[in-house]
């Protein structure tokens, strides 16, 4: 298969280098058939992207440098640097860019996807947590339903790799009445197979852990929208893409992955108060785009959550009160945006996947 043809992986790390490490010696594992290629954006800056070019090809780490003169020609303009490197197993291409700055989760993505539409015969994309640690045959399985379900995104089912018995997600369903997602299957036996149809029917959005996209669908869809930052921005593709493309759940594709899930509020005790304010304000921003008819609903259903955050109430509210006046994009103004806060919020952004 020509480097063109083989389907992009998809990663965003903030200062992860130890989950992408993890998470790429499982792709190492990955059957090559579909052959893929990795493409990592590190959002955490200079120093991040440097610590994880050195985790990668540490001695004991899951790639080696690849040799300057191969590897895919991409306009690359949204990235400082980038380092071409190979799976040390398999000798797929990892390509590991810096981002110029703190792009937030969609951007980042999209910042590769933008590349990567340059070159028209790939098929489809998986987008991939840095915590996900891939089973070798979850790729080529969501290719097969994708393909035999002729669906345009689709989702993993996602196991934590502490309690492999018990379903973490099947993806992710809106609901209106309590301005949130839940989980669907969340606390199910991971060895019994539901009904697939019946699982997509309550499908907003696959689990952010996993997605896969095909061309044909993001080409219709668009890339994600940049304006959530963090948070919904999974939803809001899902929700488009169940609209127009369909949405396949690939129960044989499983996916590990590790870490706490969040709570629905996004108060737990974790939560920064980036990662608060941007719970609160997202939702609105949401239902704002798709059921604009629910905002006065939403408001109020938030406000009492709100109540919920204790200390950060406050917090909440501002969010809340962002969303309302059409605040986008990342919130400089309003939260400062220091190294450990937005580190904290930017990991727990890739952990979550409970109801929320």
């Amino acid at each position: 298969m020509m480097v063109e043809d083989r389907i992009p992986i998809i990663i965003v790390s903030y200062h992860n280098s130890s989950d992408v490490a993890a998470c790429l010696s499982a792709l190492s594992r990955l059957t090559t058939d579909p052959e893929f290629s990795v493409f990592v954006c590190e959002n955490g800056g200079s120093a991040a992207f440097d610590v994880l070019i050195s985790s990668l090809c540490a001695p004991r780490g899951p790639c080696v440098r690849n040799r300057p003169a191969t590897g895919v020609d991409l306009p690359i303009s949204r990235f400082s640097r980038v380092r071409r490197l190979r799976l040390r197993t398999t000798g797929m291409r990892v390509h590991v860019a810096e981002a110029r700055e703190n792009y937030g989760y969609g951007a980042a993505v999209n910042a590769w996807l933008r590349a990567l539409r340059t070159r028209s015969t790939w098929p489809g994309l998986w987008v991939l947590d840095p915590k996900a640690l891939p089973e070798p045959y979850a790729l080529a399985e969501l290719v097969a339903v994708a393909a035999i379900r002729q669906k345009g995104m689709v989702g993993s089912r996602i196991v934590c790799s502490r309690k492999p018995e018990i379903v973490v997600t099947r993806g992710s369903r809106w609901g209106p009445y309590l301005a949130s997602t839940r989980a669907i299957g969340r606390n199910e036996p991971a060895s019994v197979e539901p009904n697939s149809q019946r699982i997509e029917s309550w499908l907003t959005a696959p689990s952010r852990i996993s997605i896969y996209v095909t061309r044909r669908c993001l080409d219709y869809i668009g890339l994600m929208d940049e304006r959530y930052f963090l948070y919904l921005e999974d939803i809001d593709w899902g929700y488009r893409a169940k609209k127009t493309c369909g949405i396949g759940y690939a129960h044989n594709s499983v996916v590990f992955r590790g870490g706490t899930p969040n709570m629905s509020t996004g108060c737990h005790s974790e939560a920064s108060e980036l990662s608060i304010y941007l719970h609160f304000r997202n939702r609105v921003n949401f239902v704002r785009a798709h059921c604009p008819s629910w905002i006065a609903w939403t408001a109020l259903v938030l406000t009492i959550r709100s109540l919920k955050c204790g200390i950060n109430i406050s917090v909440a509210l501002r969010g809340l009160l962002a969303g309302i006046f059409g605040e986008t994009g990342r919130p400089d103004r309003l939260l400062k945006f220091d190294g450990p806060s937005l580190a904290t919020a930017a990991g727990s952004s890739l952990r979550r996947e409970a109801p929320r």
